[in-house]
């Protein structure tokens, strides 16, 4: 068992990076969804959210992927909505 964990994790530093990193955008894009800066929050929590899908992805953990997959779907019809279709009268 612990060795199928080594081998799991063998040279998988980059998706160890790949994780902080995510977590860190994450944050800075939750202080600029404070701060109102959009579409900027939006964007840095997809970038987060892709980053995270890969992990989730490369470590077969459904859990994370269940999280990180929806996001895309609310948060881009929310900005179509915002930024084409809201002010338009439709």
């Amino acid at each position: 068992m612990e060795e199928d964990n080594k081998l799991m994790y063998k040279d998988e530093t980059h998706v160890v990076f790949i994780k902080y990193t995510s977590a860190v955008l994450i944050l800075v894009a939750m202080i600029f969804h404070v701060a109102g800066i959009t579409p900027w929050n939006s964007i840095l929590q997809m970038i987060a959210a892709s980053g995270w899908i890969y992990v989730g992805w490369k470590w077969k953990e459904k859990a994370i992927l269940l999280n990180f997959i929806p996001q895309f779907a609310i948060i881009i019809p929310m900005l179509i909505w915002i930024y084409y279709i809201k002010d338009t009268g439709l």
